[in-house]
């Protein structure tokens, strides 16, 4: 059996790349002072909703990115806010849990010049149970949960232009006209079977 051989590093430059190893760690999060924070009334009838959907979507966003519960992350938005100066209200996590579920989000592209050409395919994840080495090694349960995600693909620009989560036993097929409402209809589609 050979010996282990330390590993020689050909880096001369250590103060630089000593920087660039911090800098790997830097995080930088801005608020666009212009952005449309709070909602201007539209004059309905009943309750008007006080916070922006880009708002929501901000507060939604970190809260995935730094896997925070909802009252953390309302917590760690009135920070940054504070961090920055900006005097905005922050939602509160109830309404955060309320709105994150009719929320509509638009995923940005920017679009191809000819016709769209969409690639679609889909691929399974887990979603819960143990690990099958677990299972197997201590005898826990061995069901699992799969779920499907469907992907709209541009080909040209090669962007995410629809997504869909279903359980494991829907095809891509079925799922085509519902990947195909999510793109605006503004231009002309094109499909080849």
């Amino acid at each position: 059996m050979s010996s282990w051989i330390p590993t020689k590093y050909k880096t001369r430059n250590w103060a630089e790349y000593n920087f660039s190893i911090k800098q790997r760690g830097s995080l930088s999060i801005w608020f666009d002072p212009g952005m449309t924070w709070e909602v201007v009334g539209f004059g309905r009838r009943g309750r008007q909703q006080t916070y922006s959907d880009a708002a929501i979507q901000a507060c939604l966003t970190l809260k995935v990115v730094f896997g925070l519960p909802l009252r953390q992350t309302t917590g760690f938005v009135e920070s940054l806010l504070k961090l920055v100066g900006l005097d905005w209200a922050v939602p509160d996590f109830s309404t955060l849990c309320r709105r994150q579920k009719t929320l509509s989000v638009a995923i940005p592209h920017k679009g191809s010049a000819g016709p769209l050409h969409l690639l679609i395919d889909s691929t399974n994840i887990k979603a819960e149970g143990e690990g099958e080495w677990n299972a197997r090694k201590h005898g826990g349960s061995k069901r699992c949960l799969w779920r499907k995600i469907h992907i709209g693909i541009d080909e040209e620009t090669l962007e995410i232009r629809a997504i869909e989560v279903t359980s494991s036993s829907v095809g891509d097929a079925p799922m085509l006209p519902d990947l195909l409402n999510q793109i605006p209809g503004s231009r002309p589609r094109e499909r080849q079977c």
